[in-house]
């Protein structure tokens, strides 16, 4: 019986002591990493109107007993409106290396006026399932069902700081969760 407390206070002792602090960028790794040095093309389209935008902000979760993604884009940006008008959008990753003047292309240019897709010499694709468009030169493209949107403001946030270090030009953010529906790699 003494052997047994012994063992117990000692194995206690120990697994006190097993955690290790690590560094998030350690264990959140792979092509669907969001960080700005892993950018995204999120797009949408509604009726014959397709557009996508580059993003680095968002998250991957499950809520509601569904996979989801999360993301956010500014009230102004024309893939807003497309997505706000449709069901479906779709995140397109490409290698940053390989893309980047293309990436940086449709970070610059609103597809409102302008065919930025085409003048950033991408080509769009449609999954075959909900016909939502992607950028076919993507490694990995995930297909969502937009299932919630919030639009974000000054009452959004705890941390008051961040509107000072993020919102002095622009407006805020809109937050779209989607299931995800489909996971594609190339």
């Amino acid at each position: 019986m003494l052997s047994y407390v012994y063992q117990y206070i000692v194995r206690k002792e120990t697994l006190m002591h097993v955690f290790q602090p690590v560094s998030i960028d350690d264990i959140m790794t792979g092509p669907f990493t969001f960080k700005k040095e892993n950018m995204m093309l999120i797009s949408a389209q509604t009726g014959d109107k397709v557009n996508a935008t580059t993003a680095s902000w968002g998250s991957f979760g499950f809520f509601l007993d569904k996979h989801i993604v999360t993301i956010y884009l500014r009230k102004e940006r024309y893939t807003r409106e497309l997505i706000d008008s449709s069901d479906y959008f779709a995140l397109s990753f490409l290698d940053l290396v390989d893309y980047k003047r293309e990436l940086k292309f449709m970070g610059m240019i609103s597809g409102r006026n302008e065919d930025k897709i085409k003048g950033a010499r991408l080509t769009i694709n449609h999954d075959e399932d909900t016909k939502v468009p992607f950028i076919d030169e993507a490694s990995n493209v995930i297909i969502c069902h937009k299932i919630i949107t919030k639009e974000l403001d000054i009452d959004s946030f705890d941390d008051k700081s961040l509107i000072d270090d993020f919102y002095k030009k622009e407006g805020f953010h809109t937050m779209f969760i989607g299931e995800i529906e489909k996971i594609m790699i190339r």
